[in-house]
């Protein structure tokens, strides 16, 4: 029989920087939710914070954007890793187990993907999670050699695209485009290209397009997926986190004060310089073509530093900051969670909701993150008063399984 990892045994650290990667993660997704890069600065209602807006913006671009979804990619590999010892030290198969886990996930984030939100992250990681099978058995050496690799793959697929001339991404643009005149949906011109016209999409007050339109989006989410080559980046962190899974398993690697210190003091010393310079291209910069190479190129040796240092850093410094183990409660229902911010924020800022698209500034939208996510952190720590999983976690588990209790309690 096999069973979930139990309670006792998680690793609180682990809870703690997951709830910490969903938190950012939203600071990141509201901004789109939220339709502030779709709708003019006129039609935002007047705020004192206004003041504030360029200088936030321009921070959390270079500490955040890309470094927290790599956490949530490195975790996911170090869950893999766990998973992996706690069946094979019981001697049973790994991959059956691993590909009803990734095939449920797939399922979720299919749902999500196409009907609510174009940003899914799910269906990638169950994607992807089925080419990580391939790797458990690699050397730590070899593990580490092709998460390497994979990182900077997406500097040569920049050059496939921008260079050689071999735009494949744009196949699912344009078909965005046909999809939506096929419906009669609304589109515009962007950069040749018919493609959905998002302000129309906020604003848009009917379920049945609101769902139509969503299908249609997935194919831009699909198009944005392959011109970053974010397949590359994300698979080469899930093999870090492998790696970094068997040290905690074996080596105690989160008690290795020195690998711990030495990690964060080079991760960001190298990854911070580093976003700032790539923040400093995406805002004061023209796109010519050496810029937007040199944009690439900071991303793969800026982001992952980053990401890692922050981790390292974290793992040093959280024992001594109680404060921060209230992450932990959200952490542990980190599906839960983040499917709850998509319903959240659906219901604030689109015309199916409350429509407040368009009509807030940068630092408002992030202070309702912080609002909404407290509120979050409340309610997980109640749910998990009475219960043993979030519900999404609890469902997950269900299936995955098939032999689990049908109480959460």
């Amino acid at each position: 029989m096999i069973q979930p990892i139990k309670t006792e045994n998680r690793i609180f650290y682990l809870d703690i920087l997951r709830g910490i990667a969903i938190f950012f993660i939203f600071s990141a997704n509201i901004v789109y939710f939220s339709g502030h890069f779709d709708f003019p600065k006129e039609a935002r209602l007047p705020s004192t914070l206004f003041i504030f807006d360029e200088y936030l913006d321009f921070i959390l671009y270079a500490l955040v954007d890309g470094k927290f979804y790599s956490i949530f990619s490195l975790l996911f590999g170090i869950g893999c890793a766990i998973q992996y010892n706690n069946l094979t030290k019981n001697n049973k198969p790994f991959a059956p187990f691993f590909k009803r886990r990734m095939l449920w996930l797939l399922v979720f984030g299919l749902i999500h993907l196409l009907l609510f939100w174009a940003g899914d992250i799910l269906t990638l990681y169950a994607l992807l999670g089925f080419v990580l099978i391939w790797f458990v058995n690699f050397s730590n050496k070899k593990l580490l050699y092709f998460a390497g690799i994979l990182i900077l793959l997406p500097i040569l697929n920049w050059v496939i695209i921008y260079i050689l001339g071999w735009n494949y991404p744009s196949f699912f643009f344009n078909l965005n485009g046909r999809y939506f005149e096929f419906f009669n949906l609304p589109v515009l011109e962007f950069d040749g290209l018919k493609m959905v016209d998002f302000k129309a999409w906020l604003l848009n007050e009917s379920l049945l397009d609101f769902f139509k339109m969503n299908i249609g989006n997935s194919l831009i989410r699909i198009g944005g997926i392959l011109d970053e080559g974010r397949i590359f980046k994300v698979l080469g962190i899930f093999l870090i986190g492998l790696w970094a899974g068997r040290k905690i398993i074996h080596k105690n690697l989160l008690e290795n004060k020195s690998f711990l210190k030495k990690t964060a003091f080079w991760g960001i010393c190298i990854g911070l310089p580093i976003s700032l310079f790539r923040a400093y291209i995406y805002f004061y910069v023209d796109k010519s073509t050496l810029w937007q190479l040199t944009f690439t190129i900071s991303y793969a040796f800026g982001t992952v530093p980053l990401a890692l240092g922050y981790a390292a850093l974290l793992a040093f410094i959280y024992k001594k900051i109680p404060f921060l183990f209230g992450f932990a409660f959200v952490g542990k229902m980190a599906l839960s969670n983040y499917l709850l911010q998509t319903a959240l924020a659906t219901i604030i800022f689109y015309g199916i909701g409350f429509g407040f698209a368009g009509k807030l500034g940068f630092s408002v939208i992030i202070a309702m993150a912080v609002l909404i996510y407290s509120v979050q952190v409340l309610l997980s720590i109640w749910w998990l008063k009475y219960h043993k999983f979030g519900p999404m976690e609890w469902l997950w588990r269900q299936l995955t399984y098939k032999t689990l209790t049908k109480k959460n309690n």
